[in-house]
Formats: C-alpha cells, structure tokens, sequence
C-alpha cells in the first residue's frame, strides 16, 4: 500500500519518543566505525587498496554483516522489531513503487553529487577517484565478488545509517534533522579511505538518503539505490580502465 510522504514522515516523527537502543552501544558503534575508517583511511595512503581484492572485498562483505549484527543486537535490547526498522511492504505494487522510488533517487543524487564534486574541485580538494579506482574490480571473479559486496552494502549500511543511527541520534530532542545531521556526518566520517573531498560528498549522500526513508517511510528504496550505485561505479571504472580512459 502507497504510503503518502506527509504521512510516513507523521509515523517517524512518532517512533522518536525513545532512543531504538543503549547509548552505551551506540557509543561503541561509533568507536568501531570510527576505528575502521581511520585504520582504512592509513591504509590509503600507504597504497594498500589495490592489492588483493577477493581478500578484500571477502573481508569487507564479513564485516558489514557483523556490524548489521551488532546494531540488530542493540535493538533486541529496547525489544524494536527488525520489520518496524526495515519497514518493507509486501506485494509487488509496493516492490515496483520502491524500484521507482530508487530510481528517481539515484538520477537526483548524482547530479547533485555531480555539482558538489565540482565545487570540491574548485575549492581544490583531493579528488577521492584515486581510492575509489583502486578498489575497483579487475576481471570477472571480482566483478562477482563485487557484486556481492555492493548488495551487502546496501543492505547493511542502510540499515545501520538510516535505520538506527537515523532513529538514535533523532530520539534525544525529538528532532528528525538531528538524527538526519549527525547520521550522515557519521556516514560520511565511516568512509575515510575517501579522503576529505570523498567524506564530504557522502555526508551529503547519506543526508540524501536520510530524505529517501522518510519519505518512503522504508529502508528498501534507499537499498536498492546505495546497492546499484556503487555497483554501476566499479561497472563504469572496469570499461574506462580497459578502454584506457582517465
């Protein structure tokens, strides 16, 4: 069943009377993630990410299942449902507006993150293509590995990012634009082996994605759009790699 926009973001607002989890186990969700990033972000600069990339992409695939455990275990504490957070709706009317939903994000997002990598440049920030390129598949092994990786991602981090960072931070004031900030700043800093101009365009990413889910009053538009983007990035980085573009 469509759900209108004023509507599901009327069901949000009233989910934000209480924090989904422990603040303690937010903390430590943050002290992880933050963790990860900076070690990854050294590993960048050491040139690290270019080897290896079925080790690499294995490991990160366990690891984003881990930390979707740990943050489903934080909401088993405060007895939250997974289905409230995840909020899919059957059928597959719900599964074509979803698919819709998505699509219309992602042509939106990436002309604005189009526009944002511009400004970055201007502002002569770092380019991030140098880590995001040395991450990319090199044959049809890690092109399916990738694959794998891209759909986890999708799945894991939107439902740690907008399912229960989005929730947490929002519950204190009962302000849905301080859950929406401080999520995609968290979003934003997880990915440090970007760099500062790649951090910068994913806190607007992630506010982005923040926007989707209150709308859709549903994890699975934003999903679908976090899996295919970056599936269609490694897809684009292989052809202008073989077709020795820039």
């Amino acid at each position: 069943m469509h759900v209108p926009q004023s509507e599901a973001a009327a069901r949000w607002r009233s989910r934000l009377t209480a924090a989904v989890a422990p603040w303690w186990h937010t903390a430590l969700l943050v002290l992880l993630l933050g963790s990860v990033s900076f070690l990854n972000a050294r590993r960048t600069r050491h040139g690290g990410l270019g080897a290896h990339h079925v080790q690499l992409y294995a490991t990160a695939i366990v690891s984003e299942w881990v930390l979707f455990l740990l943050t489903w275990w934080g909401l088993r504490m405060k007895r939250i449902p997974l289905a409230e957070v995840l909020g899919f709706r059957r059928g597959l009317r719900a599964w074509a507006q979803d698919l819709g939903a998505a699509l219309i994000f992602w042509i939106a997002a990436v002309m604005i993150l189009a526009v944002i990598a511009g400004v970055l440049r201007l502002a002569h920030f770092a380019s991030a293509q140098k880590a995001v390129t040395a991450l990319a598949p090199r044959n049809g092994a890690e092109m399916l590995l990738w694959i794998a990786l891209c759909l986890t991602a999708g799945f894991c981090e939107e439902f740690v990012f907008r399912g229960y960072f989005l929730r947490q931070f929002s519950s204190p004031l009962h302000r849905l634009w301080l859950g929406v900030l401080l999520s995609s700043l968290l979003f934003g800093i997880s990915h440090g082996y970007e760099g500062a101009a790649g951090m910068i365009a994913i806190v607007v990413y992630g506010a982005l994605f923040c926007a989707l889910a209150l709308a859709r009053d549903s994890l699975r538009p934003g999903m679908i759009a976090h899996a295919w983007h970056d599936i269609i990035t490694g897809i684009a980085l292989v052809v202008l790699r073989h077709a020795h573009l820039p």
